[in-house]
Order: C-alpha cells, then structure tokens, then sequence
C-alpha cells in the first residue's frame, strides 16, 4: 500500500464473497483498503464482467468475475486495465503502479542519438507466488529516424518481442503490454507495418503454477530463461536482427493460503471453510 498511497491512488476491490467474509480476510491480513461486498453479483453484472467458464447449475462459485483490474484518473476515466481468463492469477502491484505513471502506453524521451539498439532486461517485482503476474521488462533506446517492428512483420524481418524458452516448464506467459505505433509503408513492396520509435518500453507479464518451483537451503526459487528480439530499421535499409538472453532467479514467495493447515507461508486463520459453505448455500 505504500506504493499506492504514494502515487496518491486509492484501492477498492469488488467480491462475490459476503461482507463478514471480507472482514474476516481483512483481519487476517491487516488490509486497509475498501473491499466492497456483491453477493447477488449486480455490479459485477453491470460491468459485464461475470465469469463464464463458472457453471451455472448450482456451482459454489458461479457469480464470480474475470479478476481483473481497473485503473483510473482522477475523473475516474478508465485509462488501462488488466484482465486474464485465468481465475486464480492477478497482476502484481508493479503492474498498477506503472499503469498509473502511464509506462505501458506511452513512449519514453529519447535519451540519445547512439548508432545502435540498446536494450534492457529486468525482472519487475521481488518474488514469483503461484497466483501472482509479475512482468518482464524490455527497455530499447532506438536511435533516432530508426524503428523496431511490432509483430506480425512479413517474413524475412523480425518484430520486437520478449519470449520465454519454449522448454521452459510451470512459467505461463500472458499477452505483451507494448506502446503505441506508427504506421508506416514499405517502398519495395507497399507492405504498411507498424513500427515503434523513440525509446520503447516491452512488457511481458508471466505467473507459474507450482511446477517451476525449485528448494534448497536458502528457500524456493523460480527459474524464468528467455530472449529479447529485435531488428532495427530506418527508412532505406535495417540493421542485422538483435537478441538478448535472460535469466532470472527469483523467490518464489507464497500466496495467500489460509485455512490449510501449519506450515511455512500460512496466513492466520480466516474462517474460509465456513464462509465457503456460506456460499455453497446460496444455491
């Protein structure tokens, strides 16, 4: 919450649970922003946001929404938002508090002339939970009256992208946040491709699901392996494709796991087996 309220944001979250189950979560975690209760699901209707993929015959969960986030100005303009159709992973604070500083629709200054792409690779957040999207994050510097492609590109041209190792298993990748292009037409052949210029921003969220999570004595750790591509080109004649490999090691953290037992990355208690039959009984 620090983050947020130092951007001089506010957090209110929206769920299906019931008001005292939303306390009980609020008190187990020390939470301090608004959670709104909307058990019969109205809002959630009116935004257009119920969950489809949930059952409808007498379900436990059926009324839930797409999780998913919304970001607005103060005027409350919706200006980004973050939804997936994976019901149990929700974008990390990182991702918000971008959104809010505008990084992933807007081109950033240039910063020079160099001859050449450089490009940046950084892991954005301090851990990877089963549950939790953090976002890979590629920062090009392209030269001036040179650009990079955004995909798809003829063939025989590369597009900027970040893709993880196709071997790699437990890391799920979502679709990339990319910044606004220009278009512009091919003199060889009249291809109208769109293209990034100025310096350029890439951002590729991903989450794992258990199965990428390695154990040592110093904890559990999440391996994420992968590249950045690119070419560059000016108005005449491109460059020879660019590539840069990552790797990262990070914590794999714990989510939120109360109700289950002792155990390393517990939370205290909230009271979740009675408020799911709580729900279970509305059907």
């Amino acid at each position: 919450m620090p983050g947020f309220e130092a951007a001089g944001a506010k957090l209110y979250v929206v769920s299906y649970d019931e008001a005292d189950a939303l306390a009980d979560y609020k008190n187990a975690h020390g939470a301090t922003f608004t959670m709104l209760s909307d058990p019969n699901s109205d809002v959630i209707r009116s935004f257009g946001i119920l969950n489809t993929t949930i059952a409808e015959d007498d379900h436990p969960w059926y009324g839930i929404p797409y999780p998913g986030v919304y970001v607005t100005d103060s005027d409350g303009v919706i200006i980004e938002k973050f939804f997936e159709n994976n019901f149990t992973v929700r974008p990390g604070p990182e991702q918000l508090l971008a959104a809010l500083r505008g990084e992933e629709v807007a081109l950033q200054e240039r910063s020079d002339s160099d001859a050449e792409v450089t490009v940046e690779v950084e892991f954005e957040g301090n851990s990877l939970p089963v549950g939790i999207s953090r976002q890979i994050v590629a920062r090009f510097s392209v030269p001036e009256g040179m650009h990079l492609y955004e995909e798809p590109v003829p063939e025989g041209l590369v597009a900027a992208s970040i893709e993880l190792d196709p071997d790699l298993e437990g890391i799920v990748a979502y679709t990339a946040v990319t910044p606004k292009t220009q278009s512009i037409t091919l003199t060889g052949d009249g291809h109208t491709l769109e293209v990034y210029e100025g310096d350029v921003v890439l951002r590729l969220p991903v989450a794992q699901n258990g199965r990428a999570m390695t154990k040592d004595e110093e904890g559990r750790w999440v391996s994420i392996t992968g590249r950045v591509r690119w070419q560059a080109c000016d108005s005449e004649a491109c460059d020879l494709p660019g590539e840069q490999s990552f790797d990262f090691r990070v914590p794999a953290g714990f989510t939120v796991m109360a109700d289950m037992g002792p155990g390393e990355g517990r939370v205290p208690p909230m009271n979740g087996a009675t408020h799911f039959q709580k729900m279970t009984a509305r059907h």
